[in-house]
C-alpha cells in the first residue's frame, strides 16, 4: 500500500512537470529573453549613393557581398556632426548595418539598415573627438538577408585611421 502511494505521488509530480513544460513551450517561453533576436530598422533617411560607382557588367552573384574598404576617414575635431560617405554597393543583395568604433571598442556611431544602393553622408557621433590620429579604429559591417527574419550574413571589420582635424 505504501509503495502504491509513492508511485501515485511520483506520477502526479511527473504529470505536473509535463504540463508545465507543455504550457511553457506553447507560450514560447524563453528563459533567456536577452538572447532573442530583434528585427533591425531600415534607414529610410539613407540617400541614393552618388559617389564614385564601379561599373558592373554581369549578373548579380548573390553568393558574394561587396564591402567598401577605407584606409582612413577624416572627421572634424570637437564636433559630433560629421560628413562621411558610407554606402551599401548597389550590386549587393543584402542590408548593411555600419558602425564606427574606436580601437578600445567604444562605439562612435551605428547606422540603421542600409539597402543596396543607399548611403549615409551626414552622421552624429556619440562623442566629439580631440584633434589627432586615432589608429586601429574599426569600420564594422554587419550584413543581413533581405528577408522577413533579416538573417545575419557574413560581415567585416576594417581597421582604419580616424584623422580628426581642426
Amino acid at each position: 500500500m505504501k509503495n502504491k502511494k509513492i508511485w501515485i505521488a511520483a506520477a502526479v509530480i511527473l504529470l505536473a512537470a509535463a504540463v508545465g513544460i507543455g504550457v511553457a513551450v506553447g507560450m514560447k517561453w524563453n528563459p533567456y529573453p536577452e538572447k532573442e533576436k530583434s528585427i533591425e530598422k531600415v534607414d529610410n533617411s539613407a540617400e541614393d549613393w552618388t559617389g564614385k560607382k564601379e561599373t558592373y557588367s554581369g549578373e548579380k552573384n548573390t553568393d558574394t557581398i561587396d564591402i567598401p574598404g577605407f584606409d582612413a576617414m577624416n572627421l572634424k575635431a570637437g564636433a559630433t556632426g560629421q560628413s562621411v560617405n558610407l554606402f551599401n554597393p548597389e550590386q549587393n543583395n543584402c542590408y548593411f548595418k555600419v558602425s564606427i568604433l574606436l580601437s578600445d571598442g567604444t562605439v562612435l556611431w551605428e547606422s540603421d539598415l542600409l539597402e543596396p544602393g543607399k548611403a549615409v553622408y551626414e552622421i552624429n557621433i556619440n562623442q566629439a573627438l580631440e584633434a589627432g590620429e586615432y589608429e586601429n579604429a574599426v569600420l564594422k559591417y554587419q550584413c543581413f538577408a533581405m528577408d522577413a527574419e533579416q538573417t545575419p550574413l557574413n560581415g567585416s571589420e576594417i581597421k582604419l585611421t580616424l584623422n580628426v582635424i581642426e
